[in-house]
């Protein structure tokens, strides 16, 4: 493999300096940024999630910037629109840095993912839009496919052999270079070297690629021979699954879906690459495959809704099953579009998959907003289903709900606290989420969301406030072939602390394993002794223990006595579900909301709060 030489890079770098000011602007914001990231993971501060905001801001700053320098290079524009254009790219980065939050909504990081996406398409179209020039497009699309694919390659190349080289010093002059040189080595080759080789590679005559009729012969043999072989034989097999389910009239699997998706995305991509030469009449075999590919796709596309939408019926919209929806409407679109049009330009495929993409990012008609509003409205129609439903608000469950609407009900809160947030049940709560959330963030009051708490223990503890305060039940059961039945015990009054003598309260459940917080600088940990029915708990350097075994014999004896009936859970007093332990410097106390355990008296799961007082 030969390297560009020194001198061309340097010149690479002028030119595209010049060229393409904006877009080596952000990636060197980005490139430091991830820098920055590498070098403060250890020490898990609020300025990992500003990073992590900043990474991706200048993705997608680079790449808009990107979309708008070719739009002004083929078309006319004053000096000071192009300006204003800038400068609305910069106010949007601004405002998706603030809008955008990965480590606290898992819904961001798909918009995240989303916007690029679309950004990327934009790239694609951006120099030819409304010019009507489709070799051109095609060409362009090739050239800088190709540019970004060999300085993957050379990237690859450059980190392995500095790498390398750096790993040698290390053994032979012993050195102390850890892991985090070869992370910030290969963000900087990765974030400044592949921009600039893929920046330099960019066309400057946009238009004139309108005259080049070059095709690679070799991507030709491998779409002909490989892909499109590939494409006919999946479409086949698909096609005698749609029969077999015809016959026997029965649901589609869930995966056929994907498998769908996979053969359209697979065979357009076809068609793509032998657009300049499938007329041709010496590819026959070619010609066949482009004017049947969408005849195919119409049997395939009605599956794929009749499969989308029995399952939201079932279960409302999620996110998966919006974009499955959104996609079968763009694939009836485009085969539509190619069966009837004459111009049959191909540019109108990443146009329009651009922007239904961009439609689905925000707003009340997109994917994140659909699918909340769906799962809510599902999770109010199983609470009113259990007679606990006021007005349009969820109520605490009186009685346990059966297995399978329990645990609808539990995936659904899991569902939405994982990818909403907490907020998203403010429309349907009588409490205020806002009012408890601070608490379930930190034992500080005043301590803001900071990535010093984990992402997973912050939702944690938010379903186990949600899972109290609604009465719910998660299955906990593990090892069933020894868990003989389980018993569910449960305090009176459950949602009624006693804070008068606590200055702190902390949600503790067993099934997350552990708990670790600050106090008067000093860290404490509650955490299970393996699978035994016995509680390690550790503040500063004193470690004391909580044996549950006594509390678990007391609570089986009393089953015994009540015959509690099955699916129904034991109540017992606050104070028997509780134990009470003193530190130097702290008072401590766990009250049990709830205690399963099977009838071998294993301790199965446990969730409650922990009181605590700090002593003078």
């Amino acid at each position: 493999m030969k390297f560009p030489s020194l001198k061309t890079f340097v010149h690479s770098i002028r030119s595209v300096l010049t060229r393409f000011p904006f877009e080596i602007g952000f990636a060197l914001l980005g490139t430091m940024a991830a820098t920055v990231l590498i070098e403060i993971s250890e020490l898990k501060t609020a300025a990992e999630n500003v990073c992590l905001r900043l990474i991706m801001v200048a993705n997608l700053g680079l790449v808009l910037s990107l979309t708008l320098s070719l739009f002004f290079e083929n078309n006319t524009f004053s000096f000071l629109k192009k300006l204003l254009l800038r400068v609305l790219v910069i106010l949007l980065g601004i405002a998706l840095f603030y809008l955008i939050d990965p480590l606290k909504r898992e819904t961001d990081i798909f918009r995240f993912v989303l916007l690029a996406l679309a950004f990327h398409l934009s790239v694609s179209f951006a120099a030819y839009i409304g010019k009507g020039h489709i070799n051109a497009f095609w060409q362009f699309n090739r050239i800088i496919f190709l540019r970004f694919l060999i300085g993957g390659i050379y990237s690859a190349a450059l980190f392995l052999g500095l790498a390398a080289a750096i790993g040698s010093m290390n053994f032979l002059f012993n050195f102390k270079f850890e892991w985090d040189t070869f992370a910030i080595l290969w963000v900087w080759i990765a974030g400044i070297f592949q921009t600039v080789f893929f920046l330099s590679g960019i066309p400057a005559s946009l238009n004139e690629l309108e005259e080049d009729k070059t095709y690679p012969a070799g991507l030709k043999i491998f779409t002909q021979f490989v892909l499109i072989p590939l494409a006919t034989v999946y479409a086949i097999i698909l096609l005698a699954y749609e029969a077999k389910i015809l016959i026997e009239w029965e649901l589609p699997k869930g995966l056929v879906s994907n498998l769908i998706l996979g053969y359209a995305v697979f065979g357009i991509l076809s068609l793509l690459l032998i657009y300049p030469v499938r007329d041709r009449d010496e590819n026959k075999w070619l010609k066949t495959f482009s004017r049947s590919f969408y005849y195919v796709l119409i049997p395939l596309i009605l599956l794929l809704v009749w499969a989308v939408l029995a399952r939201v019926l079932d279960y409302g919209i999620t996110e998966e099953r919006y974009f499955l929806i959104i996609l079968a409407a763009w694939l009836s679109f485009i085969c539509v579009y190619f069966l009837i049009s004459k111009a049959q330009n191909i540019m109108i495929i990443p146009f329009s998959l651009c922007l239904v993409t961009l439609l689905s990012v925000y707003g009340p008609q997109g994917a994140f907003s659909t699918s909340e509003r769906s799962q809510i409205n599902e999770l109010r129609q199983l609470f009113k289903k259990q007679g606990s439903l006021d007005g349009d608000k969820i109520i605490a469950l009186k009685l346990k709900a059966g297995k399978e609407d329990m645990n609808r009900m539990i995936n659904i809160v899991d569902y939405l606290v994982n990818m909403h947030g907490l907020e998203s049940f403010s429309p349907i709560l009588k409490q205020d989420p806002g009012q408890v959330e601070d608490s379930l963030l930190s034992v500080d009051a005043n301590q803001k969301y900071d990535s010093r708490t984990s992402n997973w223990e912050i939702k944690s503890r938010q379903k186990l406030w949600l899972y109290n305060y609604l009465n719910l039940h998660p299955d906990e059961e593990n090892d069933s072939k020894l868990n003989l039945g389980k018993n569910t015990v449960e305090a009176f009054n459950a949602e009624l602390l006693p804070l008068n003598d606590a200055d702190y309260l902390l949600p503790l459940s067993i099934s997350s394993d552990t708990l670790l917080n600050t106090i008067n600088a000093k860290n404490l940990l509650i955490n299970r002794v393996g699978k035994q029915n016995k509680l390690k708990v550790i503040y500063g350097s004193e470690e004391k223990s909580i044996i549950l075994d006594t509390l678990i014999n007391q609570l089986d004896v009393e089953f015994q006595k009540q015959k509690i009936a099955d699916k129904q859970a034991l109540q017992v007093s606050r104070e028997l579900l509780s134990h009470s332990l003193e530190f130097n410097g702290l008072k401590l106390k766990i009250m049990w909301n709830q205690i399963n355990f099977n009838d071998n008296k294993g301790l199965l799961s446990a969730n409650g709060y922990v009181l605590l007082s700090v002593k003078d």
